[in-house]
Parts: structure tokens; C-alpha cells; sequence
């Protein structure tokens, strides 16, 4: 059996193995590696070679620096004029996606997915949305977007390159738009309908709570600047339907206004107390610039939260002084819950009461020694995230630096985010634990898949693809060859990264159009196309591939919504190259 049969065998296999789930992926993809060894496809010095893989290196530090953007809460406090957008699964799906395949553009389309992801994860949980729901369709709007510009994705660089190599002038920023726009616009709509289909689904590592706690009382601080249209009613309508927010009452410069009418305009140093889940404070945070009152003076503890369980032994119960003496143990008290029983005291007069559920401010590594010194009993770790206000500009500026070095050339994407890593590291904004943020199952499967992808551009199937191309531009009208072009690039990016395959099908694709007298212009433009416009697998772009574990995704919800804008992308955009490039 020839080179070319085996490692064609080996793909289907693995895609059979992927598709069915029955074995986790990233040993589907070992397998496949291992297979590809022990037949002589991948010579055994070269089967380690996926580790030091750029794309390897870009989507571990991705990762690593998306969470620390996550953390330091910028971004929600960046997108603050479009909360009102971000109450309901429509506004936010839409919002996010536009803003991707707008970022997409102009910067690099793993980059514009790394730089909203957090924020996107974040305006989900506020508003109890599922990440299913969004996540895909700024992952296909990411790669739908880089078809727009000629530095939106490395293939269109190329391929400007290539036009100049091949006698003409290098292609210009925006000569891609001409078909890219209108694929872009029809693409982001499909997915955005179509995403609906999809059962919905948790993230992968969301652990489901053994209990439900009942609501938190919160106190809420009005800082200057707040908009002159908050009021009580708004306040407590911060999302919509059954799941609100209940105003207590208000603190304004030692004057304590209780039960509050609903028309009353909140103000610049209002200390406002609220009961509702930790989720819809937190979407009251981002939406209209509100700041918890108890937020410890320590940077260190931002986000750093945990629950405990007032025992009958503990000090804190029944005492008034219980904040001050959770300060001395360097915890800062953030919210109560009482088994859904009304809370009349401020926080800091609060004497707690046993069986009470105290939601804590305190580093992770202060948790044990805090519940063994106040009687408390520390419950299993969920996640708690409020929208503290952000201080911390750090993170997003390595990520942009990172993202714009790459973008000006002045060093690869993959090399420009390890050192933005570096930098946090060195500054003391990255925890001990920062390599728990690295989807390390996703590694292992891109760098194991990297030498077959490797093995089958260099296996005689791709000669054979050449040739069957070159014969099928013969005698046949030019919509045929464009749309084939386009077709089978499509086909083989989900087996290569986008810049292997234009690397392999543009000269392909030249040389067809050279014989066929179909213009190079327009089978340069449907190889780029085909090469940015990967939705059928995972596993084919890192943009996928970042959204594959915090969406909930299954290997087959790929294929149900790229299928369609797959279809999309050949049926409307032959016609389109046609008519630009002819």
C-alpha cells in the first residue's frame, strides 16, 4: 500500500475516532501519531517535532494570557456602553461576533478571538447564558473576518506574495474585501441562527453545584460617573424576567433609606444594599459601574473568593465584631446568605449566625488556616467571579503588544504572546498556578496531530491532487475550476494549518488556471478562501480549537453548523470571485 493510501487511512480512522467520542481525543490523536510511526510515514526523530510547533506555542500562551485578561476585569469595564446589549443570548451572540470579525480583520483572527473571550465568558455567566450559544459563532466570525483584509490571516499574505512572484503586483490591503465582505456578513448570519440548533451545553469543566445556596446580600457602592438614569427599579431589572435583584436599602452619607420606592435615583457615593445571585451582581457590576463596598484593599485578592459555612463552634457566630475579626485574619466579608431569611443589617454590623454561608474574599492559600481559626467550614470550590473594579491594565496591553508586534512583522504571533507571558510573569501578575489556565488535553492533541498533518503534504496524494486539478480545468467553464479549487482546499485545510495549504494549492491552483486560461487572479482568491474558511472539525484552526472545551462543543457540532456555511461559502462565493477577478 502506497504512502499516500495509508496515511489517508490513518486520517479516517482518527476521524472516526474523533467523531464518535468513545476515546478522548488528545489519545485519538496519539494514536494516530503512533500509527504513523510504526509505519514509516513519520520518521521516529520527527515525532516530537509538534511540541516546539509555533501553533502549539500560540494557543498555550493564548491561554495563559486570555486568563490573566479574564482576571484583571478590563475588558468588561471596557464594554460597559454596550451592557444594555448583554441582558438576553441574542444581543450577546450578535455583539460578540461582530466585534470578532471586526477585530478579525485587522489583527490576527486567533489574536481577535484571544482578546474577547474572556469578556464573552464573563457577559454569559452574568447573564446565565450558556458559552454554547456564542463561542462558535465568533470562532467561525474569526475566520470569516481574516478573508476581509490582506493581513486579517497569514494565507491572504502569502498569497499577496505569490501574485507578485508569479509576474503581477502583490495584492492591496483591501482587494480581498471585495469577496471576503459579503462572505463575512452571510456567514456571521448563518451561524448566528444556526448555533440554535445546537443542544445547549455547559463548559466542559463546569463542575454541576451539589446544592443551590440562596441568594447573597451584597452592598453596592455608586462611584462618580454612574449614569443619571440608574434608579431602584433599574437597579433591580438589571436582568430580565423572574431572576432580579432586591433593594433593601440605601445608605446616603449616614442617612439610611429603607425599602426604597422604585423611581429613586441612585447617586455618587450611595452605598446600596442588594440581595440576588453572586451572577446577576456581578452583570449589575459591569452594566452600570457599580463597585462592591467590601472589596479588601489587598490587589493580590481580586477575584480571589470562597464560601464557608458559619459551624456552631465558630467565633464569627452570634458576634457583631465578625468583620473586623475576618480583617484580622486578612478575609474581607462580601456577602451573607441566610437560607433565604431577610437580612436587616448592614454587612459590616452583621453578627452571623450558624449555618450561615459567608462568601469570602481571601487568597486561595489562607483557606485552610481561616477555617481551622474561625470554625468555619470551607465548601467545594466553584466559580465565583465578580466584576471588581479593574486596576489592572497589564494583562490586556501585553496581550494588544503581543497581537501588534505580530501584525507589523516584527516577530511571529507564537513568539510575541510567550513574551507578553513573560513580562506578567516577571511582574508578578500571572499566580502560582498559571499553568492550570492551559487546556493541556488541546496541546497534546495539536501537537501530536502535527507531524501526520506534516506526513500527508509530503505523501504522493498531494502530487496526485495536482494532477486531477490540472485535468479538470480542461475544456470546462471557468466556474468549475474556480469552484473546484475552492472545494478542495476547503477539503484539505481541516488536514493541514491554512498556511500549508496554501502553500501547497496555490501553485497548484496557478498552474491550473496558466493551462485553463481561467485567470490566476481568481484561483488565487478561491485558495484563500478555502484556506481561511475551516468549520467542518475542531481540530483545523486554533480559533476552533480555543472555543472547543469552554463551549461545551462536541466534535460533530462542528460539522452541523459548518456544513451549512461551508455550502454557503462555495455556492456564493464562486460566483463572487467571478465576478471580482475575471
Amino acid at each position: 500500500m502506497s504512502d499516500g493510501a495509508l496515511i489517508l487511512l490513518i486520517f479516517g480512522a482518527g476521524l472516526v475516532g474523533f467523531a464518535t467520542e468513545r476515546i478522548r481525543h488528545d489519545l485519538v490523536a496519539l494514536l494516530m501519531l503512533a500509527a504513523s510511526v510504526l509505519l514509516g510515514l513519520v520518521p521516529a526523530a520527527e515525532a516530537f517535532a509538534g511540541f516546539g510547533d509555533p501553533a502549539v506555542i500560540t494557543v498555550a500562551a493564548v491561554m495563559v494570557l486570555s486568563a490573566a485578561v479574564s482576571r484583571s476585569g478590563m475588558l468588561e469595564r471596557l464594554l460597559r456602553p454596550l451592557q444594555p446589549l448583554l441582558s438576553r443570548e441574542a444581543g450577546i451572540g450578535i455583539v460578540y461576533a461582530l466585534l470578532t470579525g471586526a477585530a478579525s480583520s485587522v489583527m490576527n483572527n486567533v489574536g481577535a478571538l484571544a482578546l474577547l473571550l474572556p469578556a464573552a465568558l464573563g457577559s454569559c455567566r452574568a447573564a446565565h447564558v450558556s458559552p454554547s450559544r456564542v463561542l462558535m459563532p465568533m470562532a467561525f466570525a474569526s475566520l470569516l473576518g481574516g478573508l476581509v483584509t490582506m493581513i486579517g490571516t497569514p494565507p491572504n499574505i502569502l498569497l499577496a506574495q505569490m501574485r507578485a512572484d508569479l509576474g503581477g503586483t502583490a495584492f492591496a490591503m483591501f482587494d480581498f474585501a471585495r469577496v471576503g465582505l459579503p462572505l463575512a456578513v452571510v456567514g456571521i448570519a448563518m451561524t448566528l441562527l444556526l448555533v440554535r440548533l445546537l443542544p445547549v451545553r455547559a463548559e466542559r469543566d463546569e463542575q454541576p453545584l451539589k446544592f443551590r445556596i440562596a441568594d447573597y446580600l451584597f452592598e453596592l457602592r455608586v462611584p462618580d460617573g454612574v449614569s443619571p438614569d440608574l434608579t431602584v427599579e433599574r437597579l433591580a431589572a438589571t436582568m430580565q424576567g423572574t431572576d432580579q435583584l432586591e433593594v433593601h436599602a440605601i445608605d446616603r452619607g449616614g442617612l439610611l433609606v429603607t425599602a426604597p420606592r422604585a423611581s429613586r435615583r441612585l447617586l455618587p457615593g450611595d452605598i446600596v444594599q442588594v440581595e440576588g445571585r453572586a451572577a446577576v451582581v456581578e452583570q449589575a457590576l459591569n452594566r452600570w459601574g457599580l463597585q462592591i463596598v467590601s472589596e479588601a484593599e489587598d490587589d493580590l485578592l481580586a477575584g480571589a473568593f470562597a464560601e464557608f459555612v458559619v459551624t456552631d463552634g465558630s467565633p464569627l457566630a452570634g458576634n457583631p465584631a465578625a468583620s473586623d475579626m475576618l480583617a484580622g485574619q486578612t478575609a474581607a466579608l462580601v456577602a451573607v446568605s441566610r437560607r433565604g431569611k431577610a437580612i436587616a443589617e448592614a454587612l459590616a454590623a452583621q453578627a452571623p449566625q450558624a449555618g450561615d454561608v459567608l462568601l469570602l474574599q481571601v487568597a486561595a492559600d489562607r483557606v485552610p488556616a481561616l477555617a481551622a481559626t474561625m470554625g468555619l467550614l470551607p465548601l467545594a470550590d466553584r466559580p465565583i467571579r465578580l466584576g471588581l473594579a479593574p486596576r489592572d491594565l497589564l494583562p490586556l496591553l501585553a496581550l494588544l503588544a503581543a497581537i501588534a508586534a505580530a501584525g507589523a512583522g516584527l516577530t511571529s504571533l507564537g513568539l510575541a504572546l510567550l513574551l507578553g507571558v513573560i513580562v506578567l510573569a516577571l511582574a508578578g501578575r500571572l499566580p502560582a498556578d498559571a499553568y492550570r489556565d492551559i487546556d493541556w488535553p488541546v496541546i497534546l492533541l495539536l501537537a501530536a496531530l502535527i507531524p501526520v498533518a506534516t506526513a500527508f503534504g509530503q505523501s504522493s496524494i498531494a502530487g496526485e491532487l495536482a494532477a486531477g486539478l490540472s485535468n479538470l480545468g480542461e475544456g470546462r467553464p471557468a466556474w468549475l475550476l474556480v469552484g473546484g479549487v475552492l472545494a478542495v482546499t476547503m477539503a484539505v485545510t481541516p488536514f493541514l494549518n491554512n498556511a500549508a495549504a496554501v502553500l501547497i494549492m496555490a501553485p497548484i491552483a496557478a498552474s491550473a488556471g496558466q493551462a485553463s486560461g481561467v485567470p490566476v487572479d481568481a484561483m488565487l482568491m478561491a485558495v484563500g478562501v478555502g484556506a481561511s474558511c475551516d468549520f467542518l472539525t475542531p481540530i483545523g484552526h486554533q480559533s476552533n480549537v480555543l472555543v472547543w472545551g469552554p463551549g461545551g462543543y462536541q466534535f460533530g457540532d462542528y460539522a452541523r453548523i459548518g456544513a451549512p456555511i461551508s455550502l454557503m461559502v462555495l455556492l456564493l462565493g464562486t460566483p463572487l470571485i467571478l465576478w471580482a477577478w475575471s
